[in-house]
């Protein structure tokens, strides 16, 4: 009884360890999907086929990348861009794409993944080269503190 309740209570301590290696985990790919369509320059929903006889739909959020917000602009200069970067992704995907280093995002339905044009390459990277991205993890450049004040949209 002892020895059962000291191995339970180590793997309850070890659990918060075990946890964030299961939740880190990646499919490295390549899964081929249908782009269902554009949502905006950073999300695409996709069907993808994961086992025989067996697709999911999904949005898939695109890796290493920020694109302006479509949906809540802060600026009317933002949602210009926005559109740009939408129609730029449509244009660059097709129907077709490949999806690498997925793993689940911070929001549940969605997951995060490297999207591939099958002959075109990276539309992060695409995206990038046009100027309508930016990095992760840098500050979005798309309204200067001017115009957010001056074109408040609703």
């Amino acid at each position: 009884m002892v020895r059962s309740f000291f191995f339970s209570g180590l793997l309850f301590g070890l659990y918060p360890l075990l946890v964030p290696t299961v939740c880190a985990e990646t499919l490295p790919g390549p899964i081929p999907a249908e782009v269902i369509r554009v949502i905006d320059g950073d999300t695409v929903q996709v069907r993808a086929k994961i086992w025989l006889n067996q697709t999911i739909e999904i949005s898939v959020r695109v890796a290493q990348i920020d694109t302006p917000e479509v949906y809540r602009p802060e600026c009317s200069a933002e949602r210009k861009t926005a559109d740009q970067a939408t129609d730029a992704a449509r244009a660059f995907l097709g129907r077709e794409v490949l999806l690498h280093n997925i793993h689940n995002g911070k929001y549940a339905g969605r997951v995060v993944a490297d999207v591939h044009h099958r002959t075109r390459g990276s539309l992060s990277a695409h995206l990038l080269e046009l100027g309508l991205a930016v990095g992760e993890d840098e500050d979005d450049p798309w309204c200067s503190a001017a115009a957010r004040s001056a074109s408040r949209l609703p």
